[in-house]
């Protein structure tokens, strides 16, 4: 059937645009007549609705760190990570997950993929709380925002292609060969399908990913290897990843330790164990070049 091939190779293809493919499973949905399957689409063409929570699934949610700008007399600290132990109940509640609500396609459009994005805070918020980050109110809090690695969205953006392209898979599987639509599958076994690829059905993969977003949004300390070590078994590279990064930068000039720590991170595929983040290499890949950045203390 034209149209599943169709689904398929885009969704197997990264170079096709993320909205072509849910537009293309728009006409797909036209013949199934799910409406479980149309609800989905409809929220990752057209974003999620910022105050139903619930509805938001688990590759769009995480927990995040904030980062401020800090200004007193005698110090200053630009995109310093903070406690959000001060705040009130409800709005440490607000500030510590992000939901990922906008159109799948507008995560895509990124001009950088590499690059972390940023929700900054209400004005009245840092106003609220400039004086109270720190004891005797110095330094005071200037700006402040919600800091969302790249590597959220990328994993965010892969977790839209691999449903779409396991629902296409499964119900090419249950076509008969000569078949020219997909209306001929049992309503009840499309809508099993959806409901365990789309929703909550599938737990292997809502689990995984809530992992991997707790995974990604941890930083690590510039000189603090001990950090990065921890931060990189997290996400699930081997001991044997760890030490050859180890060897390849200890005890070497600056420029060597960006190189040697570039040529690791493009190798990383060898060193993510089984049991690993299941996130995919270039998202691990992404998410160790921001975590060396931030050991090193230069970008990469």
């Amino acid at each position: 059937m034209k149209l599943l091939d169709d689904i398929i190779d885009m969704a197997s293809d990264n170079k096709e645009p993320i909205g072509s493919l849910l537009r293309k499973c728009l006409v797909l949905e036209r013949q199934l007549r799910n409406e479980k399957f149309r609800a989905w689409l409809d929220k990752e063409l057209d974003g999620y609705d910022r105050d139903n929570e619930e509805e938001f699934p688990a590759y769009r949610v995480f927990n995040c760190i904030n980062k401020g700008d800090f200004y007193g007399l005698t110090v200053r600290m630009q995109s310093h990570p903070f406690s959000l132990l001060v705040l009130s109940p409800e709005h440490r509640k607000m500030m510590e997950r992000v939901h990922l609500h906008q159109p799948a396609a507008s995560y895509e459009a990124r001009p950088n993929q590499d690059s972390d994005a940023h929700l900054p805070w209400n004005q009245a918020l840092v106003v609220k709380y400039s004086r109270l980050i720190f004891e005797g109110g110095e330094p005071a809090l200037m700006r402040a925002w919600q800091d969302i690695p790249g590597s959220v969205l990328v994993a965010l953006l892969e977790q839209v292609r691999t449903r779409v392209l396991r629902f296409a898979l499964d119900l090419r599987d249950s076509l008969p060969e000569d078949a020219s639509s997909a209306s001929v599958v049992p309503a009840a076994d499309i809508d099993r399908s959806v409901v365990q690829i789309f929703y909550g059905g599938n737990n292997l993969i809502a689990t995984n990913t809530a992992h991997a977003s707790q995974v990604v949004q941890q930083s690590v300390n510039q000189n603090d290897l001990g950090s990065l070590i921890h931060a990189l078994k997290e996400l699930g590279i081997t001991d044997e990843g760890v030490d050859e990064l180890r060897k390849s930068i200890e005890h070497k000039t600056a420029d060597t330790k960006a190189d040697n720590a570039r040529t690791w991170a493009a190798d990383i595929g060898k060193y993510i164990g089984k049991e690993g983040v299941r996130m995919g290499v270039e998202v691990a890949k992404r998410t160790a070049l921001h975590w060396l950045s931030q050991y090193l203390g230069i970008p990469l």
